[in-house]
């Protein structure tokens, strides 16, 4: 059975690498050097250091799990990741890179099952938990905060990189229309995408304080547009997409560009503590 979220972002990225985020764009030439510099903004947000146990909250192919530990350096790493092929291919790449426990430490299920963060994290209570570019695809955001508050460590923290609704988006405008019909099509349910107030609201109820929103739409969504628009879907080493994935991703790329012109989504690093 096919996946949304399957091994097709490989064909982006450089020999040897799996990044699947928009990416970091403010200086970065190709696509993998994007997603790394997307995944290190998102490590010095949540502030990793060597003390830090990480559970990531849809780790992809799992290079951003390496990035922890070999970038930030941190005490260990947890996660879980809703696709089968990408969590395999995770799993064989921290086994091959010298980190079989990191391997063994990370399991595939939906982020939203009490029982997925149960057999990921066992009796761990880790100090951060990070969602690099997946959150808005969690079938329910507010019930990953729950969870999230709850599996934290005291003064716990958690990092996201995610989408909000523009403040200046008319839901009654037709354009409001076009972006219900895109969401559905990309899997993201219409609830996670939210305007700042009501994420910082949602964030407080689950439980969390001195919530911070960083709007980076600039050097995410254009960037990652023009890309795709430049290469066709191409990487440097000259791999392609097959037709289906670059509709996937084509498509994505021109709907980014769209909504970022007309500023009705925008991309941003958000951080909270968890409270008590």
């Amino acid at each position: 059975m096919s996946e949304f979220h399957d091994l097709a972002e490989l064909m982006l990225n450089r020999e040897g690498q799996s990044w699947g985020n928009l990416g970091y764009w403010q200086s970065a030439t190709d696509y993998s050097e994007a997603g790394r510099a997307l995944a290190i903004l998102l490590g010095e947000a949540a502030e990793l250091d060597s003390q830090s146990v990480v559970f990531d909250a849809g780790f992809g192919c799992g290079d951003q799990l390496l990035l922890w530990l070999t970038h930030f350096h941190v005490a260990e790493v947890l996660g879980a990741n809703l696709s089968r092929s990408q969590t395999a291919y995770a799993q064989n790449s921290l086994t091959e890179s010298g980190h079989p426990k990191a391997a063994s430490a990370i399991v595939q299920g939906d982020i939203n099952d009490p029982d997925v963060w149960s057999a990921a994290l066992g009796e761990n209570q880790p100090s951060h938990i990070l969602a690099l570019d997946c959150a808005y695809h969690f079938p329910s955001r507010l019930a990953f905060f729950t969870l999230a508050d709850q599996h934290l460590e005291s003064a716990g923290r958690l990092a996201m990189t995610d989408f909000i609704l523009s403040d200046h988006h008319d839901r009654n405008s037709f354009t409001h229309r076009i972006l219900r019909w895109m969401l559905k099509k990309s899997h993201i349910a219409e609830t996670n995408i939210v305007r700042k107030d009501i994420y910082l609201h949602q964030l407080g109820d689950a439980g969390f304080k001195q919530a911070r929103l960083v709007d980076i739409s600039e050097h995410v969504m254009p960037g990652f547009a023009r890309y795709l628009r430049e290469t066709h879907g191409a990487s440097n080493n000259g791999k392609r997409l097959d037709w289906s994935g670059r509709v996937k991703y084509v498509v994505t790329g021109r709907f980014l560009s769209w909504a970022y012109r007309r500023s009705i989504l925008r991309y941003c690093v958000i951080t909270a503590t968890k409270a008590g």
